[in-house]
């Protein structure tokens, strides 16, 4: 079949390069994004280090655990171009940092052009490696981020795209309405910047009210037997159960009444994002990225980071008002889905797709 610069009958192809599947990626949907991608004539495939809970059937999604260590990495990719049935796309996305130096490897291999994600407001102490020739430029899930690239890292602002990463169109989960005892929740991967602490120090107070309540917390970190004695110290570890939850999914959300993010550092908020377009009632913090997802009062919560008194006074109000708690879970999973919707997501990436493929070589900034 013919191919001129990665594409075949107009088909445009892209391989994204992730990290662990359903870890990584957070509960977004890969395996549904490559199918509106497809839709609009991309033809996506994935490259990552594990596929996770994916179905192993779907041949779109390579698994090349090797490319993860750095003595095995030259091998794997050696492997890759020797991978039967295996053709070169015609644009690299770089969708996880794990997988930003494979990308410059790749890329220089197969001489492709790339564009990398960026997602966490930690790039802003690691930094960015690019390569000067092949990088074409960086997609943020968020206008905070953005601006932060912009004026934390000197980065040229028409080098980077604003690209709302979408949420899976199911409908809302069912909720019970049976269960007694409400349940507030939290999720992270680390305890001190996810705010546990002040998570448990708030479920201290709202139970020292003599409300009723049950806290769960989904620790994606190894912190979870720190977090269980302090919930002890605290005279709160009967009403409080920490989780190991490799992926936040649908059986999170279904058994929470309301979801806290209490961070204190910036975070592009994909967790609370999630609990928003499930509709669960949500408190997040002042900080950047979060305070961008919410209208206060209207669609969830906004408290000052590292306070439990004020995440315990948000966590009451919506305890006390379980009606006006349901109509701002309502507005919040409309106003979510709106704004990460996977149809837009996938219009303008294969837009971008289609616009470097088609560019000469270029040379990336510094």
């Amino acid at each position: 079949m013919p191919r001129l610069g990665g594409i075949v009958n107009d088909l445009t192809e892209v391989v994204f390069l992730a990290g662990r599947l359903g870890l990584d990626d957070d509960g977004w949907p890969m395996t549904v994004l490559m199918d509106r991608l497809q839709r609009r004539g991309v033809l996506a495939r994935v490259i990552c280090l594990s596929r996770g809970s994916y179905p192993g059937s779907d041949h779109r999604l390579l698994e090349f655990p090797a490319l993860g260590h750095r003595w095995l990495k030259t091998l794997s990719i050696r492997r890759l171009q020797l991978e039967a049935g295996f053709e070169h796309p015609c644009v690299l996305h770089v969708l996880h940092e794990a997988m930003a130096a494979v990308a410059l490897a790749l890329a220089d291999s197969w001489r492709l052009p790339y564009v990398q994600t960026v997602d966490d407001f930690g790039i802003l102490e690691r930094g960015l490696k690019l390569s000067r020739r092949w990088f074409r430029g960086l997609i943020a899930t968020s206008p905070e981020l953005a601006d932060e690239l912009v004026q934390g890292l000197g980065f040229p602002a028409d080098r980077i795209a604003l690209i709302a990463p979408g949420v899976s169109p199911a409908p809302a989960a069912p909720r019970s309405i049976d269960r007694k005892i409400p349940v507030i929740g939290t999720a992270g991967r680390s305890r001190e910047k996810s705010g546990f602490g002040v998570f448990l120090e708030a479920a201290r107070q709202v139970l020292g009210t003599g409300r009723d309540a049950e806290f769960l917390i989904a620790s994606q970190g190894n912190d979870a037997l720190d977090l269980r004695r302090h919930a002890q110290a605290l005279g709160i570890a009967d009403r409080v159960s920490v989780s190991d939850f490799a992926v936040i999914g649908p059986r999170f959300w279904t058994v929470l009444d309301i979801y806290c993010q209490p961070s204190l550092v910036p975070s592009t908020g994909r967790t609370l994002a999630l609990a928003l377009s499930e509709g669960v009632p949500t408190v997040a913090t002042q900080v950047k990225g979060l305070r961008g997802l919410i209208d206060h009062g209207s669609t969830g919560l906004i408290v000052p980071p590292g306070s439990p008194e004020s995440l315990a006074a948000a966590i009451i109000e919506l305890l006390d008002h379980p009606d006006q708690a349901a109509l701002i879970g309502g507005r919040g999973r409309e106003a979510t889905r709106a704004r990460f919707d996977v149809e837009i997501e996938a219009d303008l990436l294969a837009s971008l797709y289609r616009r470097h493929a088609a560019l000469p070589e270029t040379h990336a900034p510094r």
